[in-house]
């Protein structure tokens, strides 16, 4: 007891072979780190693909970005890639000690002096991780203008349309999708977003359309109508946000 006090445990084990045995203290470290840098990774991949040129939604700091060797107007995004990269290295920590635990009989067998490399391998990669991906965020610069401009590319809000039709005008979403179909083919041809085509055309398409329809075409009004549990309505994000502060704090 005195010596599980002076460590900081809550008590001593209580059996020895069982303390001599385990090592799913170190397991389930390791796996913890590994859905930690799994995470960190797929945000990393975000980055790598926003900072791309056919995205270009993120402009990185030159502290966490370099140029490249050949190209000089080209920017690496380092940091978010060795993050990416570590999260390979994080996983096969995890690997190695359970395949060096999954064939050791009781009790203690000197295969077990090998968990020490994958854990403190994997606690310097994580720190690294964490520390890399809060400084690229902290000093990244979202090009907001690029995001909106493709956000309002591409017809997302006719899946909108589609559901006005069924919710305001009764009409059944098979219907409604082939109205739609004629609606964006009629914002093609004009060269213009579907919430720019004039009512005129719209109701020369379906005379059940009204000037209400405007409130849902646009993409602000499209993201502000998900208002549900878990939607993605700027007012439920700011809640998810101000949620996940409080229960870390």
């Amino acid at each position: 007891q005195a010596t599980a006090v002076a460590l900081g445990f809550d008590g001593p084990t209580r059996n020895s072979l069982d303390s001599v045995s385990d090592r799913d203290f170190a397991l389930d470290y390791l796996m913890a780190a590994v859905q930690c840098s799994l995470h960190l990774s797929r945000l990393a991949e975000e980055f790598v693909l926003w900072a791309s040129q056919p995205f270009g939604f993120v402009a990185l700091s030159d502290q966490w970005s370099t140029g490249s060797s050949i190209m000089p107007q080209k920017r690496n995004p380092d940091a978010a890639e060795l993050v990416r990269g570590h999260a390979g290295r994080i996983s096969g920590c995890l690997v190695s000690l359970m395949v060096t635990m999954k064939g050791l009989p009781l009790a203690y067998s000197k295969d077990m002096q090998d968990d020490k490399p994958p854990v403190f391998e994997c606690h310097d990669l994580l720190a690294i991780s964490i520390a890399a991906m809060t400084g690229m965020i902290e000093s990244a610069t979202f090009r907001t203008d690029r995001m909106r401009g493709l956000a309002e590319s591409g017809y997302a809000t006719a899946t909108d349309l589609a559901d006005w039709l069924v919710r305001e005008a009764n009409v059944p979403f098979r219907e409604a999708h082939h109205i739609t179909g004629r609606a964006v083919a009629r914002a093609e041809a004009l060269g213009c977003t579907l919430d720019a085509v004039p009512l005129a055309d719209l109701q020369a398409i379906d005379a059940r359309i009204t000037d209400a329809v405007y409130g849902v075409l646009s993409v602000d009004a499209s993201v502000a109508s998900r208002r549900s549990f878990g939607g993605t309505a700027p007012d439920n994000v700011r809640a998810a946000i101000r949620a996940a502060r409080e229960a870390h704090t």
